[in-house]
């Protein structure tokens, strides 16, 4: 055969064989209309094979006639998370009548401008995946009765309101911030909500290393929500996960999976939901979404500044300097001089739950420098740490600067970077010695000195006890983590090797999205000081040391961690293969969490 009829017959069987691709697809394409024509869906949906735009159209047939729980199913069936909240965008217009956000179960607090309920109750995940969800209505109402009783929408006299999504502070409606004390922790719904937990549910099973797929979980929460029910107590609080250990992807399955201990959970004495194994606080899918649509609206970088006003500090100055006395009298009018602090929120709402352990960590690490909470012996307070000069003169007046900062040690990664580790304590406490002027003016010195600077090192040093005691550090370490695995999704680019687009969970201009916690936001704290008596050893002379106006805030900034030269291979074959242990046994596709 020559050259020119090989090639003739190569060309002839090449068209052969598109025109029976075509052909073949035509008659799939007649035959799921025909089906679809005939009402006959369930056969539609076979005929579709899992065609996004075919599904679409069944799914709109099967609205059009009031059909939407058989809709949202084959919605479900759209496997690309972009073609489905593209669906279901036309789906809540058509479904429900309302355009705009949808989503939230326990997503409201003390405060919060939501104005839901907390959605239903007796709700579960499929396949054993949740629970039945707690009843908040007597600790709503036992609160609103107790705290700040003028201060409540319910009781006519104020304009903040509650609902249930547990949090350890609360803002009355000034927007200052309070926490919520001893006396008010008489929270008569705790029984109540342990009790819906007698039967444990799989997910409430301890777990050293439990598996969560976000690309699954996204889907099923979308499909919840479209169904006009809330997410599960499960899905709200990432199946019970206290910590993130590997974050792996699989793009042969386009899973995109975290994994860490996992096991039950419960309310605290302060409202806040705990493991019910160590009583550390678990993990919510709130703070996730607020950190990762900062990853790719703001590149990662969030925080929070607790800073005095400058004419206070100003005011403060001049009292110290002339006012007389020492006792009760005195430190009133020191503390009407120094007054309220300023909050400001960066980097993400002011109003999300993220933001609100930013602020309540940071607000409590300064009350333990300052001494009014009390500490552990390897971190006394900074007044503690004060000593009188060779001549007998305490440190001058000056600001304390405190904040939070990001502490991960290590990024491990295997060879094809699709299994990664993060290491290290994750949160440590940086400081800096600012100076006051006559005028207010706080003079950035560049570094820390003192007790400023040994309380910073043996808070970070003892971090994770400290923990222990006071959970709103664990709490910040969440955040931290769940940000972390957000910018790695962005940064190693690992939601478009497993070919998902976050569409639901981040927002993106004319698609539907879920809607995390919207609270009132804190915008003012009141300044705490504290004093110390000391007493010089070579004339018994006495001195008042008085610690005021203290400064600082959580910054998050993930740039110099997440750099691919800061990653380091592990060859190790226990490391390597923790990715094949955790696919190996992956459930059917409706299930989004597994151990």
């Amino acid at each position: 055969m020559s050259h020119s009829r090989f090639f003739c017959a190569v060309v002839s069987g090449l068209l052969n064989t598109i025109l029976l691709l075509s052909l073949t697809q035509t008659s799939c394409a007649q035959d799921y209309q025909a089906y679809l024509e005939d009402g006959e869906f369930s056969a539609a949906i076979d005929a579709a094979d899992g065609d996004s735009k075919a599904l679409r159209n069944i799914a709109t047939s099967q609205l059009a006639i009031g059909e939407k729980s058989a809709a949202v199913e084959t919605f479900s069936g759209i496997t690309n998370d972009v073609d489905r909240t593209r669906a279901l965008n036309m789906f809540q217009i058509q479904g429900s009548g309302s355009s705009g956000s949808f989503g939230g179960g326990f997503s409201g607090g003390v405060g919060s401008d939501r104005s839901n309920n907390g959605g239903s109750a007796g709700a579960t995940v499929p396949n054993g995946g949740g629970i039945t969800q707690a009843d908040f209505t007597t600790l709503t109402q036992l609160l609103q009765n107790t705290v700040g009783s003028e201060t409540w929408e319910a009781n006519g006299s104020g304009n903040g309101t509650m609902f249930p999504f547990p949090t350890g502070v609360w803002v009355d409606a000034e927007g200052t911030l309070n926490r919520i004390r001893k006396s008010d922790r008489t929270f008569a719904s705790r029984r109540n909500f342990e009790d819906t937990l007698v039967a444990r549910a799989p997910v409430q099973q301890p777990s050293t290393l439990r598996k969560v797929s976000l690309t699954r979980l996204e889907r099923a929460v979308q499909l919840r929500v479209a169904q006009g029910m809330e997410p599960t107590e499960a899905m709200m609080y990432l199946a019970g996960l206290t910590e993130i250990r590997f974050v792996m992807i699989d793009p042969d399955l386009g899973e995109v999976i975290i994994a860490g201990p996992a096991g039950g959970w419960k309310q605290s004495d302060n409202g806040k939901i705990i493991s019910s194994i160590d009583e550390q606080p678990v993990m919510l899918l709130d703070d996730f979404v607020v950190c990762l649509r900062n990853a790719f609206a703001e590149k990662g970088k969030f925080g929070c500044a607790i800073v005095p006003r400058k004419e206070n500090l100003a005011a403060t100055q001049k009292y110290v300097s002339t006012a007389k006395g020492s006792g009760k009298k005195w430190q009133r009018g020191l503390q009407e001089a120094l007054g309220k602090q300023d909050i400001d929120v960066f980097g993400i709402s002011p109003g999300s739950h993220a933001a609100r352990i930013l602020v309540e960590a940071d607000h409590h690490m300064k009350l333990l420098g300052m001494g009014i909470e009390p500490s552990i012996n390897s971190v006394p307070s900074y007044l503690k740490r004060v000593e009188l000069d060779a001549n007998g003169n305490p440190p001058p007046m000056d600001v304390v600067r405190w904040w939070f900062a990001l502490n991960y040690e290590q990024l491990i990664s295997n060879e094809d970077q699709t299994l990664f580790e993060f290491r290290g304590p994750g949160v440590k406490v940086l400081a800096e010695t600012e100076m006051i002027n006559k005028h207010g003016d706080r003079i950035h010195t560049g570094k820390a000195v003192g007790p400023t600077k040994t309380f910073a090192r043996d808070f970070t040093e003892h971090f994770s006890k400290l923990a222990t005691i006071y959970p709103v550090y664990n709490e910040l370490k969440n955040v931290f983590d769940l940000a972390i695995v957000a910018n790695m999704i962005r940064e190693f680019r690992l939601g478009k090797k497993a070919g998902w687009g976050s569409s639901f969970f981040v927002e993106s201009k004319g698609n539907v999205a879920f809607k995390t916690a919207s609270y009132k936001p804190a915008t003012t704290v009141d300044s705490v000081i504290n004093r110390r008596i000391l007493k010089s050893r070579r004339n018994g002379k006495t001195t008042i040391h008085t610690l005021v106006g203290v400064s600082g805030g959580v910054s998050f900034d993930p740039d110099a961690f997440l750099n691919v030269e800061n990653v380091e291979t592990e060859r190790d074959i226990e490391f390597t293969s923790q990715l094949g242990k955790a696919t190996k046994n992956i459930p059917a596709v409706d299930r989004w969490w597994w151990d």
